[in-house]
C-alpha cells in the first residue's frame, strides 16, 4: 500500500490529485479550500478513487471566512 500526502493550496487552482492517483492507494489532501457545497468536487479527480473531505470554510455569516488549515480530504480506492 502507498500513500501519499499533498498540499494543493486550493482545488480549483491545480489539479494534480489526479496524476498521484496513478501512482499511489490513498492520496491525502490539505487546503483545498472547498466550500461544504463543492466537496462533491473531489469524487471527480479520479474515476477509481472514493473521497472523503472536510471544509474548513465557515459559510454560515455574510462573509465567508476560512480557517487558517483549509480544509482535507482523503482519496482512497
Amino acid at each position: 500500500m502507498s500513500v501519499c500526502s499533498y498540499n494543493c493550496r486550493s482545488m480549483k487552482n491545480s489539479l494534480p490529485a489526479a496524476s498521484l492517483c496513478d501512482s499511489y492507494d490513498i492520496v491525502l489532501l490539505q487546503e483545498h479550500w472547498l466550500l461544504t457545497s463543492e466537496l462533491d468536487m473531489l469524487q471527480s479527480v479520479h474515476s477509481h478513487f472514493h473521497a472523503h473531505g472536510l471544509s474548513a470554510v465557515d459559510c454560515s455569516a455574510d462573509v465567508v471566512v476560512g480557517d487558517h488549515n483549509g480544509g482535507t480530504a482523503v482519496l482512497y480506492c
